[in-house]
């Protein structure tokens, strides 16, 4: 599916729901801002992780006291009507943070998302060890997102090999796994069995190229959750809040 379609059929739910629940004329704001990384990730026992590190943020958005949440690079802090999510211009990873941390936000005030808060503390690495319940010892795997954990995790017992936008990443080695430009990509998709992506690709534009990979594909962490039900994809996100 084009990344323009992505985005139209992701506004179309939104709308369906917002009509369906009544919610049009409602005077209903959204507050998005920008979380420091103790508030996104509160005390991990590592500190490799990107939002430790200031390479991405973690945009929340309020909805009736429902949050959602979703990772970015670029972010602002401001105040939306519900209505102005469906006309927002969905042409930068700053308005696609926000959008996304809206959708997240309503959905889970719908109660048809869950899991929109990150997980926290010793969290990320108990997620990582679930990770061989849904990816068999063997398979060959590749890791879009440097996500540390998982990158260790599966290091351990798959042949993995990772791709990432974070020109701070590329060409280094982390758990024997070499860190390939975004250009590796579609080659690296023909070499692996499964494809392991990180939810933000439906901020930064990329999601099109793992859901139309002729290979099987799960989204992990919270900024997928709406956008995973309404497109119908595979997650993984096992400590979301």
């Amino acid at each position: 599916m084009p990344a323009t379609n992505i985005y139209d059929t992701l506004k179309k739910a939104l709308e369906k729901k917002i009509i369906s629940h009544h919610l049009e004329d409602e005077p209903i704001s959204i507050t998005c801002k920008a979380l420091s990384a103790e508030e996104a990730i509160g005390n991990p026992e590592h500190d490799d992780y990107p939002i430790i590190k200031g390479r991405e943020v973690m945009v929340e958005a309020d909805f009736l006291q429902a949050k959602g949440q979703s990772f970015t690079d670029a972010f602002e802090n401001r105040e939306y009507r519900l209505k102005d999510l469906l006309s927002m211009d969905l042409s930068t990873n700053q308005k696609r943070a926000s959008f996304i941390a809206g959708l997240n936000a309503v959905y889970r005030h719908l109660e048809l998302a869950d899991l929109t808060i990150h997980c926290r503390d010793k969290e990320p690495v108990l997620c990582a060890k679930e990770l061989p319940t849904i990816i068999p010892e063997g398979t060959k795997v590749l890791l879009v997102g440097h996500q540390p954990r998982f990158l260790e995790k599966l290091a351990s017992y798959c042949p993995v090999r990772a791709v990432d936008l974070d020109l701070d990443n590329v060409g280094k080695t982390f758990y024997d796994v070499h860190i390939e430009p975004e250009d590796h990509t579609r080659e690296a998709i023909g070499w692996c069995d499964l494809i392991f992506a990180t939810g933000s690709t439906v901020v930064n534009n990329t999601i099109s190229t793992f859901m139309d990979a002729d290979k099987p594909a799960i989204f992990y962490g919270v900024t997928i959750s709406a956008p995973a039900k309404i497109l119908n994809l595979t997650t993984f996100c096992e400590y979301g809040h």
